[in-house]
């Protein structure tokens, strides 16, 4: 579990979405497959949300700017929680050695599938999804 702040100061705690699908990404504004993916991850968000899915976009801000986050989300204009990871903590959690890392939790908020590397794909992405309702 973790607690962390979206750009707006919103606290998000990753227990509360027991009951629902998760997405949690671990990115960089920096990581170039983090940015090919962003899209995708959109995407996925705008057509997934009213069904019960979330997307929680955890940026590993202490390997990042906090400015180049808050522009790269603008650009892109992304509407999902973009959460930062000031100390690193989530990436030590999670035992990231690699961006993107993207974990697929179900609704019993068990870790179901982890995609190292990137850029996942749309189609990719809406497969794990579907299994997650397995």
């Amino acid at each position: 579990d973790f607690i962390l702040q979206d750009l707006e100061g919103n606290q998000y705690q990753l227990s509360s979405f027991i009951g629902e699908k998760v997405i949690v990404n671990i990115w960089a504004s920096w990581c170039k497959p983090c940015q090919y993916e962003m899209p995708a991850l959109q995407k996925i968000h705008e057509k997934y949300s009213d069904q019960g899915l979330v997307l929680l976009a955890v940026n590993n801000t202490y390997q990042d700017n906090y400015s180049n986050v808050v522009d790269f989300v603008s650009a892109n204009n992304l509407t999902f929680p973009i959460l930062m990871d000031l100390d690193g903590n989530v990436s030590q959690l999670y035992k990231v050695q690699a961006l993107p890392s993207t974990f697929f939790i179900d609704r019993n908020g068990k870790i179901s599938e982890i995609i190292i590397g990137g850029p996942m794909s749309e189609a990719l992405i809406e497969a794990k999804i579907m299994e997650l309702e397995k």
